[in-house]
């Protein structure tokens, strides 16, 4: 019994993962603030994002992005509306999935941020507490 809920278990983490192989970068919105949970942001492409849903203020959302053979790909969710969904889109295309890829890692990352768990990231995280 026990062998069967530890290959119930390594199957689930196997298929999570393979899930994820593809995607680019995970940003959290809550609040009007974002937060990288996974993957490399430019500076400048992750200003922008702040922009976009800081005003009006974006109660709750997800930003992702995955590889294509294209380069690559955008998606929202949450109360991200179309119209600041496209603006994001077109400042992702600006930049190659190369530079993505060579986007500085970000320091002091918090364990939620290193699990790529963004309830738990958000707990963890202080840079946004007053």
């Amino acid at each position: 019994m026990a062998f069967l809920i530890f290959a119930a278990l390594v199957a689930a983490v196997i298929i999570w993962l393979v899930l994820r192989s593809g995607e680019l970068f995970y940003i959290s919105v809550r609040d009007g603030k974002v937060l990288v949970v996974r993957g490399r942001v430019p500076v400048s492409m992750l200003q922008e994002f702040r922009e976009c849903v800081a005003k009006p203020l974006v109660k709750r959302g997800a930003i992702k992005a995955f590889k294509t053979e294209g380069g690559g790909q955008l998606s929202c969710s949450g109360d991200i509306d179309e119209g600041r969904e496209q603006r994001m889109r077109n400042t992702f295309m600006l930049y190659p999935a190369s530079k993505l890829r060579l986007a500085p890692q970000q320091k002091d990352r918090t364990i939620g941020q290193l699990a790529g768990l963004a309830w738990l990231a958000w707990m963890m995280d202080r840079s946004h507490r007053g």
